[in-house]
């Protein structure tokens, strides 16, 4: 088990990137926490699902993201690697809430340091894209995971959300096999689900460690984790009832099954020349869900030159 957590700048980002294309081939199941510059809109407690999905919308369409953290783990509760993907921001073009700007720094995150050497977003949207869209069978934890799917959602599409929370439902069903939200598993099992809790506070009564700075992705996706190992073992949430719920969201699904038709993103041939060094762009299969058919595509990883171009089978 795992408990060490890579920062990955824009100087170590092909090294880890390809360290996650391999773990990927073990671990299934990615928990995902990210770091973001505030909430320009705060959503009442008791808001309808349509004002919490406006809200979210409105927020996330006009904020990027500061962090992502990646922990992997396997089916059985074995936790690996985790990442903290440091994205560039600059604090000077970037719309923020100050307070929460402040809040982060006293966490430890260096936005000098994002602003220098943060990764360029579209250039992890590329890249991180093309390795989870080879995979339809990966579950997304999260706790109260809302806010963090959107973002990433935003981040893979480069495009705003969609307008309605069913247009949302759908569109992310499309970039997420499968999703768990922890803070809805909280609310149904015995001695939880009377409790308001935080992931902070879940991991407390469940006797979970934390590693690394609170409030920084890296160990906020690590906890995540953690605490979904620990539920896992001393509750029986791992029978597929909670799967596809968000907290804040409950009335909608979002999952490959849940969705019509869902779309495989993978490499094509031809070398982007965006970057210097070449990247792989994405195109899309229209499959009907849960029916998978053979899709044949030509790779070659211009990473790894020597490898001769195959023919890839995905299922």
């Amino acid at each position: 088990m795992s408990n060490t957590i890579t920062p990955v700048w824009s100087y170590n980002f092909w090294q880890e990137i390809e360290r996650l294309r391999s773990s990927l081939k073990r671990f299934k199941l990615l928990s995902v926490d990210t770091e973001f510059p505030g909430f320009l809109r705060d959503t009442p407690r008791d808001a309808s699902d349509e004002t919490v999905y406006d809200d979210l919308k409105f927020n996330v369409n006009n904020t990027n993201l500061i962090q992502l953290g990646v922990t992997l783990m396997d089916e059985h509760g074995n936790v690996g690697p985790t990442w903290e993907f440091n994205l560039k921001f600059d604090m000077e073009k970037e719309t923020h809430v100050q307070s929460s700007i402040d809040f982060l720094k006293k966490s430890g995150i260096d936005f000098e340091r994002m602003k220098k050497e943060g990764i360029n977003k579209t250039l992890f949207q590329l890249n991180f894209l093309k390795i989870v869209g080879v995979h339809q069978d990966l579950k997304w934890v999260t706790f109260h995971g809302i806010y963090d799917l959107a973002h990433v959602l935003k981040l893979f599409t480069q495009e705003p959300l969609p307008d309605t929370v069913h247009e949302f439902a759908d569109k992310a069903s499309s970039y997420f096999d499968n999703v768990f939200d922890l803070k809805v598993a909280a609310k149904c099992c015995d001695k939880l689900k009377e409790v308001q809790v935080g992931l902070a506070k879940l991991s407390r009564i469940l006797n979970v460690k934390r590693f690394g700075e609170a409030h920084n992705a890296g160990s906020d996706s690590l906890l995540t984790a953690h605490v979904y190992a620990k539920m896992m073992e001393n509750y029986n949430i791992g029978d597929g009832r909670l799967e596809g719920i968000l907290y804040g969201l409950e009335d909608v699904r979002i999952g490959r099954m849940y969705k019509k038709y869902f779309m495989i993103p993978h490499p094509v041939p031809t070398p982007c020349a965006t970057y210097a060094t070449p990247q792989i762009p994405v195109h899309w299969h229209r499959i009907p869900a849960m029916q998978p058919r053979p899709c044949y595509f030509r790779m070659q990883s211009p990473m790894i030159m020597s490898v001769p171009k195959t023919y890839v089978m995905l299922y």
